[in-house]
């Protein structure tokens, strides 16, 4: 694998991202209404606010990428220790806030789908999502620049190197920044895996009442739109979690030297000289965090519409009263014969009556 095949490798990722994400700030921003960003009450206004917003922020991510890549096609080009600092902070920074704006988005379809708390206590929980999160990338950010001391160019000046040198400071920064990152996954996957339980308990329950009629339980199959929306929540929630683990999992890992390589090396695989299995899976963890960014838009922008709907549905499918039980079909049967018998003698009550006053008419003065 040459740096060249790596740096193609890197700009088809941030094509792709590209192209992706413009079209999604194009499309809101076409879109958009004549409010204020404090006025947006309804869950798809706030889904569309985050949608932008993560747009941004992957396009960022991807020119990181670009960076790296740029580096990549150029392999003598020399570094300095304020280019690797620069970027060790870029590159994190936006990474991480990418993750908290995934965050927020599954936090907000969890309260309109679950509902947990009463009107009032969701409506102040989310007008504090956003402030929440500010907060905690905010956190996360900190301990990125309290690790820029330790971020050193190599002796040769081709790639970046992170060394703590028995700072203790530095690395409880570091250890409390990977704790960012995995707190942030972690919300992200507890949200969508509550959101999936909570779809099939209520079906289980629905399911129950059905079979409580006597019906047959082998008619009874799960609804076409929950099963759409279960599928599309799994899809985003796998999608999350299989391109942030492994650089979570790596970031936590004690060594130094494999930290190094994750959070600052321009130039993986040693340079391009050592090919081993531990620099392969560096390199594939350290490219799905890109490819996350690159993908964000067809999750949340390309099939949102799809999802947007389903929720919709099911909002309004909860506020429903309950299954009401279905007659059975001789009940039914009877019903209608006894309508059918009983419409013609209503009716020749009615005319019977009809002629009585008319005599009666005719009889008085």
């Amino acid at each position: 694998m040459s740096p060249v095949f790596t740096a193609g490798f890197y700009l088809t990722t941030v094509l792709i991202g590209l192209i992706g994400n413009m079209w999604v700030i194009c499309s809101i921003a076409r879109s958009r209404r004549q409010k204020g960003l404090l006025s947006r009450n309804s869950p798809s206004d706030r889904l569309r606010a985050y949608i932008s917003v993560l747009a941004v922020i992957d396009l960022t991510v991807l020119m990181a990428l670009l960076v790296r890549s740029l580096y990549l096609s150029l392999p003598h080009f020399m570094l300095d220790s304020s280019s690797c600092r620069a970027m060790f902070v870029l590159e994190h920074s936006v990474k991480l806030a990418s993750l908290t704006v995934l965050a927020c988005i599954s936090i907000e379809r969890y309260l309109t789908i679950r509902k947990p708390f009463c009107t009032e206590v969701r409506k102040r929980f989310v007008r504090l999502t956003p402030i929440i999160a500010l907060f905690f990338a905010s956190s996360g950010i900190t301990t990125l620049l309290i690790q820029l001391p330790s971020v050193y160019v190599s002796t040769d000046s081709l790639n970046c190197v992170v060394s703590f040198r028995n700072r203790l400071a530095p690395r409880l920064a570091s250890v409390f920044s990977s704790c960012f990152f995995l707190i942030g996954l972690s919300a992200i996957s507890l949200n969508y895996f509550q959101i999936i339980r909570h779809v099939k308990r209520k079906f289980s329950k629905r399911k129950a009442r059905v079979v409580a009629t006597r019906q047959r339980e082998s008619l009874i199959s799960q609804p076409r739109y929950m099963s759409q929306m279960t599928s599309a929540i799994v899809r985003v929630g796998v999608f999350h979690f299989v391109a942030w683990l492994p650089f979570c999992l790596l970031r936590l890992w004690p060594s130094s030297t494999l930290h190094s390589e994750l959070s600052a090396h321009v130039r993986l695989f040693h340079n391009f000289t050592d090919f081993s299995a531990l620099r392969w899976v560096i390199f594939i963890a350290n490219w799905l965090t890109y490819a996350n960014a690159a993908g964000d838009w067809i999750f949340y922008a390309a099939m949102n519409k799809e999802l947007r709907n389903l929720i919709r549905f099911a909002t309004e499918r909860r506020k429903r009263s309950t299954m009401t039980h279905v007659a059975s079909p001789s009940n039914t049967h009877r019903s209608f014969k006894q309508q059918v018998k009983n419409r013609p003698f209503k009716k020749s009550i009615f005319a019977d009556s009809k002629i009585m006053r008319f005599k009666k008419s005719k009889i008085l003065p």
